[in-house]
């Protein structure tokens, strides 16, 4: 089963932007176009169809993007950008690398290893069911076969369906995923860690995997983040009733919730008055938190944010009782992703969709 948050998100090719927030891009008026990346400020790849879902920068500026292509089957896929834009041939060749995991296979998140190498995390669908997978890459491109065998981790929770939504890699190298496991009606927040070699560190839930259960419905977590003084914070959604709302929770190194965050180590929150789902996770260098996404507002859909404290609770400090909802057009719109700039600025992109029809990339600051 195809995680269903995301399969409403289509784009024509993977794409990859010179951000302001990851790249210094001192020839560019802040919030316009680079043009010196790529020569218009733009990159494509994967032609004949595709979705980009994440970035990630290594440490010589080179950008790393993460999603599917369909080149006569859905196959993860992943490509690598020089800072000027252009594709990095040492990659894969020709900056691109396609992975068939044996089924309809996705990419959702990617991260660099400390040792310079790629992780990216996903779903592997078949008619059985789905396991969430991770995928390792060497520098160059070639699969990592130090990690489970091959460079490829499947798991299962346990459940018929599972999916990896996000990934953090820590200093030591440990692989952190968090996505969902679900028996076809329900689904939990799923979260495993694996050692730098693939297998699941024991350290971490007893058997190297927690589920965790926030509301009596659907719930899944869409991104993570390695919390300041250790542990990590996930959000996504938790429904409650027939109803998602954001939900974000801390938890200690070993999987279990840190109680002194939030509410017991959680917090719920209404961001609209209808469903409100986050997708994506900023962190500020004081610990403060902000996550962003989809936020149904009467008969509109628009941008949704939410800002916590370093201890979980909702920073009034921010929009109305910590929470904001943007409606920038008339059609169906969210916030896909957050970066808590140095100064404490946040920058957030998404889909905005135009008084004239259509849609199109918003960032805003």
């Amino acid at each position: 089963m195809r995680n269903s948050v995301r399969s409403s998100i289509v784009t024509a090719c993977v794409v990859a932007t010179s951000l302001l927030t990851t790249i210094p891009a001192d020839a560019a008026t802040p919030g316009q176009l680079d043009r010196t990346f790529g020569g218009d400020g733009k990159q494509t790849t994967f032609n004949r169809g595709g979705t980009g879902y994440a970035v990630a920068i290594d440490a010589n500026g080179r950008i790393v993007v993460a999603g599917y292509t369909l080149t006569g089957q859905t196959d993860l896929a992943v490509a690598r950008f020089l800072p000027d834009g252009k594709p990095d041939k040492s990659f894969g060749g020709d900056g691109r690398v396609i992975t068939d995991l044996g089924g309809t296979d996705y990419g959702f998140d990617v991260a660099i290893h400390p040792d310079g190498g790629i992780v990216v995390v996903g779903e592997r669908d078949t008619r059985s069911g789905s396991r969430a997978a991770v995928v390792r890459y060497l520098p160059r491109g070639k699969r990592n076969k130090d990690f489970g065998g091959d460079g490829i981790v499947l798991t299962s929770f346990g459940k018929k369906y599972q999916g990896a939504n996000a990934v953090v890699v820590s200093a030591d190298g440990n692989i952190t995923i968090g996505g969902f496991t679900s028996n076809g009606s329900t689904a939990k927040w799923a979260m495993a860690r694996y050692g730098p070699r693939g297998v699941l560190d024991k350290r971490f839930g007893g058997n190297g995997k927690v589920t965790v259960d926030l509301a009596p419905a659907d719930e899944q977590i869409n991104d993570m983040v390695l919390a300041k003084g250790g542990g990590l914070v996930a959000t996504g959604s938790a429904s409650s009733g027939m109803t998602p709302r954001f939900a974000i929770a801390r938890f200690r190194p070993n999987g279990s919730l840190d109680k002194r965050f939030g509410h017991k180590g959680r917090n719920l929150v209404d961001v609209s008055k209808g469903s409100d789902i986050a997708f994506g996770l900023g962190q500020g260098s004081d610990g403060s938190l902000v996550a962003v996404g989809y936020a149904q507002n009467g008969k509109r859909d628009g941008w949704g944010l939410a800002a916590f404290g370093p201890k979980g609770r909702r920073d009034d400090r921010f929009g109305k009782d910590g929470v904001r909802v943007l409606q920038l057009g008339p059609q169906y719109e969210f916030a896909y992703d957050a970066h808590v700039q140095t100064n404490g600025k946040i920058v957030v992109v998404g889909r905005a969709s135009r008084k004239s029809g259509g849609d199109e990339f918003g960032v805003f600051r």
